[in-house]
Protein backbone atom coordinates (compact mmCIF):
# COMPACT_ATOMS: atom_id res chain seq x y z
CA UNK A 1 0.00 0.00 0.00
CA UNK A 2 3.00 2.60 0.80
CA UNK A 3 4.81 1.72 -2.45
CA UNK A 4 1.14 2.05 -4.61
CA UNK A 5 1.15 5.49 -2.31
CA UNK A 6 4.69 6.63 -2.70
CA UNK A 7 4.33 5.86 -6.66
CA UNK A 8 1.37 7.93 -6.82
CA UNK A 9 2.87 10.77 -5.54
CA UNK A 10 5.56 10.43 -7.33
CA UNK A 11 4.05 10.54 -10.99
CA UNK A 12 1.97 13.60 -9.96
CA UNK A 13 5.08 15.51 -8.76
CA UNK A 14 6.77 14.55 -12.20
CA UNK A 15 3.96 15.43 -14.23
CA UNK A 16 3.94 19.03 -12.24
CA UNK A 17 7.75 19.70 -12.93
CA UNK A 18 7.55 18.86 -16.37
CA UNK A 19 4.77 21.24 -16.74
CA UNK A 20 6.16 23.70 -14.94
CA UNK A 21 9.56 23.42 -16.44
CA UNK A 22 11.61 22.41 -13.34
CA UNK A 23 13.09 19.32 -15.02
CA UNK A 24 12.31 17.96 -18.38
CA UNK A 25 10.30 14.96 -20.16
CA UNK A 26 13.66 13.32 -20.38
CA UNK A 27 14.80 13.36 -16.56
CA UNK A 28 11.53 12.52 -15.94
CA UNK A 29 11.25 9.30 -18.54
CA UNK A 30 14.90 8.40 -16.54
CA UNK A 31 13.03 8.39 -13.02
CA UNK A 32 10.24 6.24 -13.86
CA UNK A 33 12.79 3.97 -15.39
CA UNK A 34 15.13 4.36 -12.45
CA UNK A 35 12.72 3.91 -9.62
CA UNK A 36 10.10 1.79 -11.13
CA UNK A 37 11.32 0.53 -14.61
CA UNK A 38 12.16 -2.91 -13.77
CA UNK A 39 10.51 -3.48 -10.78
CA UNK A 40 7.44 -5.77 -11.70
CA UNK A 41 9.90 -7.78 -14.06
CA UNK A 42 12.87 -8.41 -11.08
CA UNK A 43 9.99 -9.43 -8.77
CA UNK A 44 8.43 -12.43 -10.84
CA UNK A 45 12.04 -15.04 -10.83
CA UNK A 46 11.73 -14.25 -7.21
CA UNK A 47 8.46 -15.25 -6.64
CA UNK A 48 8.74 -17.94 -8.68
CA UNK A 49 11.75 -19.48 -7.41
CA UNK A 50 10.18 -19.10 -3.49
CA UNK A 51 6.89 -21.25 -4.67
CA UNK A 52 9.49 -23.17 -6.09
CA UNK A 53 11.09 -24.12 -2.95
CA UNK A 54 8.42 -24.26 -0.88
CA UNK A 55 6.62 -26.72 -3.45
CA UNK A 56 10.35 -28.67 -2.88
CA UNK A 57 9.91 -28.73 0.85
CA UNK A 58 6.81 -29.87 1.07
CA UNK A 59 7.90 -32.72 -1.86
CA UNK A 60 10.55 -34.05 0.41
CA UNK A 61 8.14 -34.10 3.63
CA UNK A 62 5.26 -35.35 2.24
CA UNK A 63 7.93 -38.21 0.67
CA UNK A 64 9.96 -39.40 3.78
CA UNK A 65 6.23 -39.57 5.46
CA UNK A 66 5.10 -41.73 3.07
CA UNK A 67 8.02 -44.04 3.13
CA UNK A 68 8.01 -43.90 6.60
CA UNK A 69 8.50 -47.91 7.49
CA UNK A 70 10.93 -48.66 4.46
CA UNK A 71 13.42 -45.95 5.00
CA UNK A 72 15.63 -46.56 7.29
CA UNK A 73 16.07 -44.01 10.61
CA UNK A 74 20.00 -43.43 9.56
CA UNK A 75 19.18 -42.95 6.35
CA UNK A 76 16.68 -40.55 6.56
CA UNK A 77 18.12 -38.40 9.63
CA UNK A 78 21.41 -38.12 6.66
CA UNK A 79 19.08 -37.55 3.83
CA UNK A 80 17.28 -34.89 5.54
CA UNK A 81 21.43 -33.04 6.97
CA UNK A 82 22.99 -33.56 3.66
CA UNK A 83 20.18 -31.40 2.07
CA UNK A 84 20.36 -28.76 4.62
CA UNK A 85 24.16 -28.72 3.46
CA UNK A 86 23.92 -28.56 -0.08
CA UNK A 87 21.23 -25.57 0.05
CA UNK A 88 23.82 -23.17 1.53
CA UNK A 89 26.95 -23.21 -1.30
CA UNK A 90 24.35 -23.40 -3.71
CA UNK A 91 23.17 -20.16 -2.24
CA UNK A 92 26.99 -18.77 -2.33
CA UNK A 93 27.07 -19.84 -5.97
CA UNK A 94 23.77 -18.02 -6.84
CA UNK A 95 24.79 -15.31 -5.23
CA UNK A 96 28.64 -14.59 -6.72
CA UNK A 97 26.89 -14.98 -10.25
CA UNK A 98 24.24 -12.02 -9.25
CA UNK A 99 21.06 -14.09 -8.80
CA UNK A 100 19.73 -13.20 -5.83
CA UNK A 101 16.33 -14.27 -6.25
CA UNK A 102 18.08 -18.00 -6.41
CA UNK A 103 20.56 -17.86 -4.00
CA UNK A 104 17.31 -16.53 -1.18
CA UNK A 105 15.15 -20.09 -2.92
CA UNK A 106 17.77 -21.67 -1.86
CA UNK A 107 18.49 -20.73 1.54
CA UNK A 108 14.87 -20.51 1.87
CA UNK A 109 14.56 -24.43 0.93
CA UNK A 110 17.06 -25.26 3.19
CA UNK A 111 15.64 -23.72 6.25
CA UNK A 112 12.39 -25.80 5.35
CA UNK A 113 14.03 -28.40 5.45
CA UNK A 114 15.40 -27.90 9.10
CA UNK A 115 12.05 -27.63 9.85
CA UNK A 116 10.48 -30.25 7.94
CA UNK A 117 13.86 -32.50 9.87
CA UNK A 118 12.78 -31.14 13.42
CA UNK A 119 9.21 -32.46 13.06
CA UNK A 120 10.71 -35.96 11.28
CA UNK A 121 13.44 -36.12 14.04
CA UNK A 122 10.99 -35.70 16.90
CA UNK A 123 8.88 -38.67 15.44
CA UNK A 124 11.31 -40.66 14.87
CA UNK A 125 12.78 -40.64 18.22
CA UNK A 126 10.14 -40.30 19.71
CA UNK A 127 10.39 -37.57 21.86
CA UNK A 128 7.48 -35.39 23.77
CA UNK A 129 5.29 -34.04 21.56
CA UNK A 130 5.76 -30.74 22.63
CA UNK A 131 5.15 -28.57 19.23
CA UNK A 132 6.05 -24.75 20.55
CA UNK A 133 9.12 -26.26 21.11
CA UNK A 134 9.52 -27.04 17.96
CA UNK A 135 8.42 -23.80 16.44
CA UNK A 136 11.31 -22.00 18.89
CA UNK A 137 13.96 -24.51 17.35
CA UNK A 138 12.77 -23.73 13.65
CA UNK A 139 12.94 -20.14 14.48
CA UNK A 140 16.31 -20.46 16.27
CA UNK A 141 17.53 -22.42 12.73
CA UNK A 142 16.08 -20.11 10.43
CA UNK A 143 17.18 -16.58 12.35
CA UNK A 144 20.19 -18.42 12.14
CA UNK A 145 20.46 -18.83 8.94
CA UNK A 146 19.29 -15.36 8.05
CA UNK A 147 21.53 -13.34 10.05
CA UNK A 148 24.56 -15.44 8.09
CA UNK A 149 22.97 -15.51 4.46
CA UNK A 150 21.34 -11.92 4.70
CA UNK A 151 18.49 -13.19 2.66
CA UNK A 152 14.73 -12.75 3.32
CA UNK A 153 13.03 -16.24 2.97
CA UNK A 154 14.53 -17.10 6.47
CA UNK A 155 13.13 -14.05 8.06
CA UNK A 156 9.97 -14.84 7.19
CA UNK A 157 9.95 -18.58 8.14
CA UNK A 158 11.05 -17.05 11.63
CA UNK A 159 8.23 -14.53 12.23
CA UNK A 160 6.08 -17.34 11.73
CA UNK A 161 7.21 -20.26 13.67
CA UNK A 162 8.41 -17.26 16.56
CA UNK A 163 4.21 -16.29 16.38
CA UNK A 164 3.46 -20.33 16.45
CA UNK A 165 5.94 -21.08 19.39
CA UNK A 166 4.69 -17.90 21.49
CA UNK A 167 0.98 -18.83 20.41
CA UNK A 168 1.35 -22.38 21.13
CA UNK A 169 2.63 -21.46 24.86
CA UNK A 170 -1.12 -20.37 25.29
CA UNK A 171 -2.42 -23.68 26.18
CA UNK A 172 -3.55 -25.26 28.64
CA UNK A 173 -2.62 -24.47 32.36
CA UNK A 174 -0.69 -21.42 30.66
CA UNK A 175 -3.48 -19.48 29.01
CA UNK A 176 -3.19 -17.26 31.18
CA UNK A 177 0.39 -15.96 31.51
CA UNK A 178 1.85 -13.08 28.71
CA UNK A 179 4.76 -15.18 27.21
CA UNK A 180 7.33 -12.63 27.60
CA UNK A 181 10.32 -14.76 26.18
CA UNK A 182 8.57 -13.95 22.57
CA UNK A 183 10.44 -10.59 22.70
CA UNK A 184 13.99 -12.45 23.09
CA UNK A 185 13.28 -14.04 19.58
CA UNK A 186 11.23 -11.01 18.12
CA UNK A 187 13.47 -7.97 18.98
CA UNK A 188 16.53 -9.85 17.07
CA UNK A 189 14.20 -11.02 13.95
CA UNK A 190 13.20 -7.65 13.93
CA UNK A 191 16.73 -5.71 13.91
CA UNK A 192 17.60 -8.40 11.09
CA UNK A 193 14.59 -7.14 9.05
CA UNK A 194 15.31 -3.44 9.45
CA UNK A 195 16.57 -2.11 6.26
CA UNK A 196 15.54 -5.10 3.85
CA UNK A 197 12.76 -3.00 2.22
CA UNK A 198 11.29 -6.42 1.64
CA UNK A 199 7.60 -5.86 1.95
CA UNK A 200 6.83 -10.09 2.70
CA UNK A 201 9.05 -9.48 5.74
CA UNK A 202 7.34 -6.09 6.87
CA UNK A 203 4.39 -7.49 6.88
CA UNK A 204 4.89 -10.75 8.50
CA UNK A 205 6.85 -8.64 11.57
CA UNK A 206 4.11 -6.70 11.58
CA UNK A 207 1.15 -9.48 11.86
CA UNK A 208 3.59 -11.65 13.92
CA UNK A 209 3.81 -8.24 16.62
CA UNK A 210 0.08 -7.71 16.73
CA UNK A 211 -0.63 -11.75 17.39
CA UNK A 212 0.94 -11.41 20.28
CA UNK A 213 -0.38 -8.23 21.85
CA UNK A 214 -3.74 -9.75 21.42
CA UNK A 215 -2.41 -12.62 23.11
CA UNK A 216 -0.87 -9.97 25.90
CA UNK A 217 -4.63 -7.92 25.93
CA UNK A 218 -6.03 -11.89 26.62
CA UNK A 219 -3.68 -12.40 29.48
CA UNK A 220 -4.78 -12.56 33.55
CA UNK A 221 -8.41 -12.16 33.10
CA UNK A 222 -11.40 -13.66 32.21
CA UNK A 223 -12.83 -11.94 28.95
CA UNK A 224 -15.52 -14.15 27.67
CA UNK A 225 -16.64 -11.28 25.25
CA UNK A 226 -13.21 -10.22 24.13
CA UNK A 227 -14.58 -6.70 25.34
CA UNK A 228 -10.42 -5.96 26.82
CA UNK A 229 -8.92 -7.29 23.42
CA UNK A 230 -11.72 -4.86 21.64
CA UNK A 231 -10.62 -1.97 23.76
CA UNK A 232 -6.80 -2.69 24.04
CA UNK A 233 -6.48 -3.29 20.59
CA UNK A 234 -8.30 -0.47 19.71
CA UNK A 235 -5.33 1.75 21.54
CA UNK A 236 -2.73 -0.63 19.98
CA UNK A 237 -4.33 -0.34 16.01
CA UNK A 238 -4.25 3.36 16.54
CA UNK A 239 -0.32 3.03 17.78
CA UNK A 240 0.08 1.05 14.93
CA UNK A 241 -1.31 3.86 12.28
CA UNK A 242 0.57 6.59 13.88
CA UNK A 243 4.15 4.63 13.51
CA UNK A 244 3.24 3.56 9.91
CA UNK A 245 2.41 7.17 9.23
CA UNK A 246 5.32 8.77 10.52
CA UNK A 247 7.22 6.13 8.89
CA UNK A 248 5.85 6.90 5.14
CA UNK A 249 6.24 10.39 6.12
CA UNK A 250 9.89 10.40 7.26
CA UNK A 251 11.05 7.41 4.99
CA UNK A 252 11.21 5.22 8.25
CA UNK A 253 12.04 1.11 7.03
CA UNK A 254 9.34 -0.97 5.94
CA UNK A 255 9.22 -2.85 8.94
CA UNK A 256 7.74 0.60 10.33
CA UNK A 257 5.22 1.66 7.42
CA UNK A 258 3.69 -2.03 7.17
CA UNK A 259 2.59 -1.30 10.48
CA UNK A 260 0.28 1.21 8.41
CA UNK A 261 -2.50 -0.52 6.61
CA UNK A 262 -2.62 -3.59 9.32
CA UNK A 263 -3.62 -0.69 11.87
CA UNK A 264 -6.19 0.89 10.41
CA UNK A 265 -8.00 -2.50 9.05
CA UNK A 266 -7.96 -3.53 12.84
CA UNK A 267 -8.69 -0.27 13.18
CA UNK A 268 -11.87 -0.22 11.44
CA UNK A 269 -13.24 -3.92 12.48
CA UNK A 270 -12.56 -3.01 16.39
CA UNK A 271 -14.68 0.52 15.48
CA UNK A 272 -17.68 -1.47 14.14
CA UNK A 273 -17.39 -4.60 17.13
CA UNK A 274 -17.61 -1.18 20.20
CA UNK A 275 -20.80 -0.65 18.44
CA UNK A 276 -22.54 -4.21 18.29
CA UNK A 277 -20.75 -4.47 21.80
CA UNK A 278 -22.47 -1.49 23.06
CA UNK A 279 -25.93 -2.46 21.75
CA UNK A 280 -25.55 -5.67 23.96
CA UNK A 281 -26.94 -4.92 27.75
CA UNK A 282 -25.19 -7.93 28.64
CA UNK A 283 -21.92 -6.98 27.96
CA UNK A 284 -21.52 -3.52 29.11
CA UNK A 285 -19.02 -3.79 32.20
CA UNK A 286 -15.94 -2.33 30.77
CA UNK A 287 -13.00 -2.23 32.90
CA UNK A 288 -9.25 0.46 31.97
CA UNK A 289 -6.57 -2.08 34.26
CA UNK A 290 -2.59 -2.83 33.77
CA UNK A 291 -2.74 -4.19 30.28
CA UNK A 292 -5.32 -1.80 28.29
CA UNK A 293 -3.62 1.02 30.40
CA UNK A 294 -0.03 0.48 28.58
CA UNK A 295 -2.39 -0.32 25.59
CA UNK A 296 -3.21 3.32 25.59
CA UNK A 297 -0.04 4.72 27.12
CA UNK A 298 1.84 3.27 23.16
CA UNK A 299 -0.81 4.99 21.57
CA UNK A 300 -1.19 8.28 22.80
CA UNK A 301 3.07 8.61 22.68
CA UNK A 302 2.49 6.98 18.98
CA UNK A 303 0.03 10.14 18.37
CA UNK A 304 2.13 12.59 20.47
CA UNK A 305 5.02 11.85 17.95
CA UNK A 306 3.14 12.09 15.05
CA UNK A 307 1.92 15.29 15.62
CA UNK A 308 4.93 16.49 16.54
CA UNK A 309 7.75 15.19 13.84
CA UNK A 310 5.44 14.18 10.85
CA UNK A 311 5.41 17.30 7.97
CA UNK A 312 1.82 16.79 6.38
CA UNK A 313 -1.22 18.82 7.69
CA UNK A 314 -3.37 15.50 7.50
CA UNK A 315 -2.06 14.00 10.32
CA UNK A 316 -3.92 16.43 12.35
CA UNK A 317 -7.36 14.38 11.59
CA UNK A 318 -5.66 11.15 11.75
CA UNK A 319 -4.92 11.92 15.50
CA UNK A 320 -8.37 13.43 16.00
CA UNK A 321 -9.79 10.32 14.72
CA UNK A 322 -7.89 8.11 16.64
CA UNK A 323 -8.37 10.27 19.89
CA UNK A 324 -12.51 10.26 19.20
CA UNK A 325 -12.25 6.39 19.25
CA UNK A 326 -9.86 5.88 22.28
CA UNK A 327 -13.09 8.20 23.89
CA UNK A 328 -14.97 4.86 23.21
CA UNK A 329 -13.57 2.69 25.95
CA UNK A 330 -13.75 5.39 28.69
CA UNK A 331 -17.63 5.43 28.24
CA UNK A 332 -18.21 2.43 28.64
CA UNK A 333 -16.01 2.20 31.52
CA UNK A 334 -18.27 5.12 33.43
CA UNK A 335 -21.00 6.21 31.37
CA UNK A 336 -24.28 5.02 31.83
CA UNK A 337 -25.94 2.50 29.70
CA UNK A 338 -28.55 5.13 27.78
CA UNK A 339 -25.84 7.89 27.04
CA UNK A 340 -23.47 4.98 26.26
CA UNK A 341 -25.61 3.83 23.92
CA UNK A 342 -26.45 6.86 22.38
CA UNK A 343 -22.43 8.51 22.62
CA UNK A 344 -20.71 5.36 21.17
CA UNK A 345 -22.59 5.25 17.44
CA UNK A 346 -22.17 8.76 17.46
CA UNK A 347 -17.98 8.94 18.21
CA UNK A 348 -17.78 5.72 16.19
CA UNK A 349 -19.36 7.96 12.91
CA UNK A 350 -17.40 10.70 13.28
CA UNK A 351 -14.39 8.79 13.79
CA UNK A 352 -15.15 7.33 10.35
CA UNK A 353 -15.98 10.02 9.20
CA UNK A 354 -12.28 12.01 10.41
CA UNK A 355 -11.01 8.50 8.73
CA UNK A 356 -12.24 9.64 5.02
CA UNK A 357 -11.06 13.12 5.74
CA UNK A 358 -7.71 11.85 6.82
CA UNK A 359 -7.68 9.55 3.46
CA UNK A 360 -8.29 12.63 1.24
CA UNK A 361 -5.69 14.60 2.85
CA UNK A 362 -3.23 12.50 3.15
CA UNK A 363 -3.53 10.93 0.04
CA UNK A 364 -4.32 7.45 1.22
CA UNK A 365 -6.65 5.55 -0.39
CA UNK A 366 -6.76 2.93 2.31
CA UNK A 367 -8.09 5.62 4.80
CA UNK A 368 -10.83 6.32 2.72
CA UNK A 369 -12.11 2.52 2.09
CA UNK A 370 -11.97 1.88 5.87
CA UNK A 371 -14.13 4.77 6.75
CA UNK A 372 -16.76 4.48 4.41
CA UNK A 373 -16.73 0.49 5.50
CA UNK A 374 -16.91 1.23 9.23
CA UNK A 375 -19.71 4.22 8.17
CA UNK A 376 -21.78 1.90 6.09
CA UNK A 377 -21.07 -1.18 8.82
CA UNK A 378 -22.35 0.87 11.41
CA UNK A 379 -25.14 2.03 9.80
CA UNK A 380 -26.29 -1.30 9.32
CA UNK A 381 -25.72 -2.20 12.83
CA UNK A 382 -27.73 0.69 13.72
CA UNK A 383 -30.66 -0.05 12.06
CA UNK A 384 -30.30 -3.60 13.31
CA UNK A 385 -30.42 -2.84 16.80
CA UNK A 386 -32.99 0.15 17.88
CA UNK A 387 -31.39 2.99 19.64
CA UNK A 388 -34.03 3.31 22.53
CA UNK A 389 -36.83 3.78 20.68
CA UNK A 390 -37.84 4.19 16.97
CA UNK A 391 -38.14 8.18 17.63
CA UNK A 392 -34.80 8.60 18.94
CA UNK A 393 -33.55 6.34 16.26
CA UNK A 394 -35.24 8.61 13.87
CA UNK A 395 -33.96 11.78 15.17
CA UNK A 396 -30.48 9.90 15.51
CA UNK A 397 -30.43 9.57 11.94
CA UNK A 398 -32.04 12.86 10.95
CA UNK A 399 -29.15 14.87 13.13
CA UNK A 400 -26.47 12.53 11.53
CA UNK A 401 -27.62 12.98 7.88
CA UNK A 402 -27.75 16.99 8.26
CA UNK A 403 -24.32 17.09 9.62
CA UNK A 404 -23.04 14.82 6.82
CA UNK A 405 -24.93 17.29 4.49
CA UNK A 406 -22.79 20.27 5.92
CA UNK A 407 -19.84 18.43 5.96
CA UNK A 408 -20.44 17.61 2.23
CA UNK A 409 -21.15 21.45 1.03
CA UNK A 410 -17.42 21.86 2.69
CA UNK A 411 -15.87 19.35 1.00
CA UNK A 412 -14.81 21.58 -1.86
CA UNK A 413 -13.11 23.90 0.39
CA UNK A 414 -11.45 20.84 1.97
CA UNK A 415 -10.19 19.50 -0.93
CA UNK A 416 -8.89 22.72 -2.15
CA UNK A 417 -6.75 23.39 0.79
CA UNK A 418 -5.03 19.71 0.00
CA UNK A 419 -4.76 20.55 -3.60
CA UNK A 420 -2.76 24.16 -2.69
CA UNK A 421 -1.06 22.03 0.11
CA UNK A 422 0.15 19.73 -2.71
CA UNK A 423 1.13 22.43 -4.71
CA UNK A 424 3.28 24.88 -2.56
CA UNK A 425 6.21 22.44 -2.27
CA UNK A 426 6.78 22.54 -6.43
CA UNK A 427 6.45 26.53 -6.15
CA UNK A 428 9.23 26.28 -3.77
CA UNK A 429 11.30 23.66 -5.98
CA UNK A 430 10.69 26.26 -8.85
Amino acid sequence: MFERGYRQRLEADLVKWVADGVISGDAAHSIRKARFGEEAGSRLPAIFAMLGALMLAASVSAFVAANWQEIPRLVRLVGILTLIAVCFPIALQLGRRAIPWGADAAVTFGTLCFGAGVALVGQMYHLPGDWPAGAMLVAFGALIAAALTGKSGPLVIAFAAITAWSFGRFDGGQWREIHWPFLLLFVPAFALALGRENRLVAHTAALALGVWLTTFLSAHASDRYGIRVVDGGLAFSAAYMAIGLLALDRDWPAEFRAMLPWGAWTFGVLLCLETVLVLENSVLSHSIDASIGLAYGAAVIALAALAALARDRGRLVVIAACAVALTIPLMLAGGSEISSRMLVPVAVLVSAVALIAAGLLVGLRSFVIVGYAVFGVSILILLWRTIGTLLGQSLFFLVAGVVLLGLALGARRLAGWARRGDQQPSGGAA
